[in-house]
């Protein structure tokens, strides 16, 4: 598992690999007609240094921002690898992100180029007049464009990818050059973080920090990774978690497959992964589905088994806690799910379980190069060679961000067990403190809930007050069909969930969880929102990760007013 420490670049790696093993699959990619088609480490290789000599030849260079707005497709790691190897700076945008917010990133980061994609079209014309600095925009895909603002910029990828196998033609030790020039300590990257609070903000991060991150990955993963390395990618690449796995299959070879949310589970039991990485939505349908085709044990963990092309090895859960049922469920199958903590301002990660020294109620030990340590209140603080330089354009936030000893505040409260694995105990900024003066993180309750079969989003409300509300959204179809068993008749959905019925079984769920909480912690009332938290209504970050002073301030009427009838 030296490949890490041994190269450069992740351009070094595909230097070599791709003039080693050039007929070996590295991605499999599909249109959702044709089925699979590879692409070898080969043409990978060719890809990547025709499309990193062409980015230079229009400007990319060291601190020069080149932003990615688009779905995972192929073209993206072709892109990501020329980006780098160009020694330019990558500022990946969601393609969910509103208008307003892309805008935002792309002008703020200064991007000089926008590599994009036809779907996106519509969005890149309306913020066009917001982006004066992109001077070239490479289009994924076709498309059909009369402004002429954006005709002066644009340019296919495919076009864009022929003139750079001219300039390859010309000087075939191009991409070999660029290699050599690499240097550990320029900017790797500047994401842009959710924002569950205000604006993104730019986290600058080191090709050094990103390294030694992916070291401490290798070392502390290795004996878990399989031999046959195949794994199904859907994480979106613009996230750290996605961008890593991305580069962990650099690393390591892997053959991946390339899919969508939407294909991903579909995908499985035909790709038969043995590297599988997630959020925890995921597992935890993988869960709920193999233990509601039966009543029998094992035949719940042979569909598991079944579900997941019965070769899964390496499992990786992040993003948020996974629930302790499920890693259980998956460990009696035979799949150790591993989880960490971390965060984009630290490469990302932080602490991990592992193999042979994991603890399924907490999030790990610290990496080999990362310190850890809890202030007085409780926050995490870390240090490390992974932690990033700065906030791009924002010094204050940066100053603000690390104490006068130069630890980075996590902004996580945690505690540290007897065995020395870190346990997570929310946000430190989201803690809530009712009138008697009880903390109460709303996270670890809110967790509770999310097996529910009605409840899609369960949010607390409470600060400052004697008792805990919420703010309840409820799983549509699960809510009509259990109507329809109910013998429910409605005219509309607003009309269905305040029915009698439909607000005694939520309240079941409720009451379920209150019975294992402390009295202050007990939600004592709650109000059903007929609608959804969604990423388009600014409810939830990209990563979907609830946005919470935004609930409550939109619905803070609504809840304030459930303290005003009588108890």
């Amino acid at each position: 598992m030296s490949n890490t420490r041994k190269y450069k670049s992740d351009a070094a790696i595909l230097y070599e690999r791709g003039r080693q093993t050039p007929d070996a699959p590295r991605f499999m990619s599909s249109d959702g007609f044709s089925g699979w088609t590879a692409t070898t480490w080969g043409e990978f290789l060719k890809k990547s240094s025709a499309l990193a000599l062409y980015l230079k030849s229009i400007g990319a260079g060291p601190n020069v921002k080149v932003s990615i707005f688009a779905k995972n497709r192929i073209e993206w790691t072709f892109s990501l690898m020329a980006i780098h190897a160009a020694r330019s700076v990558f500022v990946p945008v969601y393609h969910s992100n509103a208008p307003t917010e892309a805008g935002y990133i792309i002008n703020h980061c200064d991007a000089h180029i926008l590599i994009t994609e036809n779907d996106m079209l519509p969005v890149v014309s309306k913020i066009l007049p917001d982006i004066p600095n992109v001077k070239h925009i490479i289009v994924m895909g076709t498309f059909v464009e009369t402004n002429k603002e954006f005709e002066s910029r644009a340019v296919y990828f495919e076009d864009a990818l022929n003139a750079g196998f001219a300039l390859l033609e010309q000087n075939p030790d191009g991409f070999k050059q660029l290699i050599d020039e690499f240097n550990i300590d320029d900017v790797a990257a500047i994401l842009y973080t959710s924002g569950t609070t205000g604006r993104p903000k730019g986290v600058v991060l080191t090709h050094r920090n990103l390294y030694e991150n992916a070291a401490d990955w290798i070392d502390t993963l290795g004996p878990l990774i399989p031999e046959a390395l195949v794994d199904l990618l859907w994480l979106p690449m613009s996230h750290i978690f996605g961008w890593g796995e991305y580069g962990l299959g650099n690393t390591l070879g892997f053959t991946t497959y390339l899919t969508t949310p939407a294909e991903v589970l579909k995908h499985m039991p035909e790709v038969r992964p043995t590297v599988f990485m997630s959020v925890p939505a995921y597992w935890e349908k993988l869960h709920l589905d193999s233990v509601n085709s039966s009543t029998d044990r094992n035949a719940q963990i042979d569909k598991l088994r079944e579900l997941t092309g019965r070769k899964l090895g390496f499992c990786l859960s992040g993003g948020a806690g996974l629930k302790l049922e499920a890693k259980e469920f998956f460990l009696k199958a035979g799949m150790l799910i591993i989880e960490g903590y971390g965060l984009t301002e630290c490469s990302p990660t932080l602490t991990m379980n592992r193999g042979d020294d994991f603890d399924f109620n907490a999030v790990g030990k610290a990496f080999p190069s990362v310190e850890l340590k809890l202030a007085e209140d409780g926050e995490i603080l870390a240090k490390g060679p992974n932690i990033f330089t700065q906030y791009y354009k924002d010094p204050l936030a940066t100053k603000e961000a690390f104490t006068e000893d130069g630890w980075f505040k996590t902004g996580d409260l945690g505690e540290f067990n007897e065995r020395g694995f870190l346990k997570i105990k929310g946000r430190k900024k989201e803690i809530i403190v009712t009138s008697g003066g009880k903390n109460i993180s709303p996270q670890i309750i809110e967790a509770r809930f999310k097996d529910d079969a009605l409840i899609e989003h369960l949010v607390l409300y409470g600060n400052e007050r004697k008792y805990l509300t919420a703010l309840i959204t409820l799983k549509e179809d699960a809510v009509k069909s259990h109507a329809a068993k109910l013998g429910i008749n409605f005219s509309n959905y607003d009309e269905l969930i305040n029915h009698t019925s439909i607000r005694e079984s939520v309240q079941e769920s409720v009451d379920r969880v209150n019975k294992n909480l402390a009295s202050f912690e007990t939600i004592k009332k709650f109000y059903i929102h007929s609608g959804h938290l969604t990423v388009s209504d600014g409810f939830l970050t990209p990563s979907l990760k609830l946005k919470r002073n935004r609930v409550c301030d939109t619905f803070k009427e609504l809840l304030d007013a459930l303290y005003e009838e009588a108890t």
